[in-house]
Order: structure tokens, then sequence, then C-alpha cells
């Protein structure tokens, strides 16, 4: 279909303009309208308005990437041999930093070209790992509320959706045991998060190794989105690579996203058995040409200093929880926060629809939230909250929606 409109460029000539309304492919009926474009709408309509808009929508750090990160990347950038393409395999010098990390923060030894591969950000390797390993009618078994792409992945593979809701009468957990055995028989694939995005659940050692024992028993391969494993407040969360699964039939996603506030920088990578690397890395090498050489080098750096950037973030989120949480609670919320991440996942108060509250505190305060609803279907009376403003604007935030509760 063919839409065209005149454009009056002078007293002269006028120019007609043609733009072409193509059919999508029958694929994008399958994926869910992306959860934050509602959000996002409402937001840039009040401050188009004037608003005094506080968005705590996105998790999107508002603190820069630290200093030492970038110096390194500008230096990498001065190597002409880092502006060739770096296919799968990159750089050696990332690969062998991302072993040191994990036998650090671990005691897991990886093979540097084995067990790993470099990623533009875990977001775009989780999305295509279900392309890799996941035929059309197979099951995928997923969290809900969950990460949008393990949806995208999903449906673009032509698998098939099981969510598993999450509750706080199961501490947010995974309850195995009420997946059905159909299910569990149909399913190739499992994604799970912990830390968990978004409601801050908290799964410990023995429960990794459950997940990881139900995934080898029943042939399910174990895929853990670890995009928050650095930012804790207590004991630092264990990773699925310490199971048994983790290096026979599991695979991790690692993000420098949050970890690093390197958000834009799109940088991530995946570590685990070596046939899902192999998998993974074969699309990858017939989709893209891998992650640029001098980022690769910053993050080497990033990781080798892990623990002396995250310790002051670690501290800053921890006050900022802290502010939101004990401020929403006195105000008669009911907020959830566990041991890590940006996030304070809070029920909405009388039980109403996320969506209609979200709505109506932006219309009425200017604070920008996620409506749970937009990450799943079981979330539907929850909202989140992104730790990505100061405790000065986020005291501000709590003060308005406690004045908008008790309106």
């Amino acid at each position: 279909m063919k839409i065209s409109f005149k454009v009056y460029c002078s007293d002269f000539y006028e120019l007609t303009i043609i733009f072409m309304a193509f059919r999508l492919a029958n694929r994008f009926e399958e994926l869910p309208v992306h959860a934050f474009a509602e959000v996002d709408r409402l937001k840039r309509e009040a401050i188009a308005q004037g608003k005094d808009v506080i968005d705590l929508g996105v998790g999107d750090p508002d603190v820069p990437t630290p200093q030492p990160i970038i110096d390194a990347c500008t230096k990498a950038l001065q190597k002409p041999a880092n502006h060739r393409y770096p296919y799968q395999a990159g750089s050696m010098r990332f690969r062998e930093s991302v072993s040191a990390f994990m036998k650090r923060r671990y005691d897991v030894t990886v093979d540097p070209q084995r067990n790993i591969v470099p990623l533009i950000g875990s977001k775009e390797g989780i999305a295509h790992f279900p392309i890799a390993f996941v035929n059309p009618g197979e099951t995928v078994i997923a969290p809900d509320p969950g990460y949008p792409a393990y949806v995208t992945g999903t449906k673009l593979a032509g698998g098939v959706l099981h969510s598993i809701p999450l509750l706080a009468k199961n501490r947010f957990l995974m309850p195995l045991n009420e997946i059905p055995a159909d299910v569990v028989k149909r399913a190739r694939l499992m994604f799970f998060n912990y830390p968990n995005n978004p409601t801050t659940g908290w799964a410990d050692r023995s429960d990794f190794e459950s997940i990881a024992q139900f995934c080898k028993t029943n042939d399910i391969i174990a895929a853990h989105d670890a995009a928050y494993q650095e930012l804790f407040f207590e004991e630092a969360p264990p990773s699925l690579m310490q199971t048994t699964c983790g290096l026979d039939g599991g695979i991790e996603f690692h993000s420098l996203s949050k970890t690093f506030n390197m958000t834009g920088w799109r940088v991530g990578f995946a570590v685990g058995e070596p046939s899902l690397i192999a998998g993974l890395s074969r699309l990858k090498a017939n989709i893209d040409t891998g992650l640029f050489l001098a980022l690769q080098e910053a993050a080497a750096f990033a990781l080798d200093h892990c623990e002396e950037f995250t310790k002051p973030m670690i501290e800053l989120y921890r006050r900022r929880k802290d502010t939101v949480v004990q401020g929403l609670n006195a105000a008669g919320f009911k907020s959830h926060h566990g041991k890590a991440t940006i996030y304070v996942w809070t029920e909405v108060p009388g039980g109403s629809d996320s969506m209609t509250f979200t709505k109506q505190l932006l219309d009425k305060t200017g604070v920008v939230v996620t409506p749970g609803s937009a990450l799943g279907q079981s979330s539907g009376s929850y909202f989140r909250i992104a730790l990505t403003q100061s405790e000065e604007r986020l005291s501000e935030a709590v003060r308005r929606m406690a004045a908008f509760a008790k309106a």
C-alpha cells in the first residue's frame, strides 16, 4: 500500500513524498508490544505538558560509566588492529578476563575458547539463543513476570512459551513441581533469572542446584540470566556454573550494563557448556560480526577491577533502596526488595490493576513506574520502581506517591 502527501517547498514547486506501508511478517503477530512502549508514550506526553517528571521506569543507571573504563576504551580506540572485524572469537584478552572473573568470583574454571562467547549485550544473546536450539513447536519454560527477551526469542524461534508465575508465597521462586508433566516432556529450554528482575527474588545455592537437577533429569537446557549478579547487598549470589548442570547442559548470560553503568555500551558474555556456546556462536556468525574489539578491551579492564567499581555502586543502591522501601511502607504500600538488584517490587494499593494505577500516578504526580502487567500476565497487581534517580529525587517521588495513595 502506498501513502503519499505533498510538501510545498517554495512558491515555485511542490514535492510529493510517497511512503510504502508494507505488511509485517506473520511472526511479528506473535510478539507482544514492548513492555515500556506505553509507559514511554505517557512519559513523553507528561514532559510535553511541562510536568516535573521523575522517571523510575526503565532500569537505566543515572551514574556514568567509571572514568578508568572510559580511559581504557579510549586507549583501545587508538589501536588500528581494534578497528577490524572482531568475529565471534573476539579478543582473547576479554575471554581470559571473563575466565579469571569466573574463577575469582565463583571458583569455576571455564576455558576461554570453549566455554565463552562475547555478546553485544546479554539481551542479544538471550533473544538469539532459542533460535539456535528450539525447534518450532517445542516448549520454552520462562518466569512470569520476566525479561521480555525470553518471549521474543521463543516466538521468533517458533517455540511455545509456558510461563511460570513468580509469587510472593513461593519467595518468587519457580515452583518446578507444579509444572505439568506434558509441558516438561515437550520442554527444550528453561530460562530463569536470580537475583530476579522485577521481583528482586533471591535463589540460594540449593535453589540453583534444584533447578539444575530438574533440567538435567528432564533433558532441558538451563539458561540463566545473570544480569544482576554483582549488585548485591548481603551475600554474593551463586552461579549456575557452580551446579552439576553448569558446564554440562547449562548456559549463563552476563551483562556489564548495570554492573558498570554501561547500558549504552552493549557489552555482555555467555559462559556455558561447549556445544551451547558453539551453537550460539554459529548463529551469531550468520547475523553479526562480533563485539567491537575496543569495547572488549574496556570490558576486560572492567572485569579485572570488578570489585573496585561495584563496591561504591552497591552502597549507593543500598541507600536508595532503603529510602524507597522505608518511605513507601510507612505510607501503607507493601514493597518487596530482596538482597540484590536495582529495583523495588511493590503491590498496587487496593489491588487495582497496575496499568491503571501507573497511568493515574503519572497523570497526578509526574512519577513514572513500570506496571507489572507490562512484564507478565501474573503480575498485574504490582509495579516496579527502578532506583535510577538521586536520593533527593527518590524521596520526592515517595512523597508524591504517598500523597497520591492517601488521596
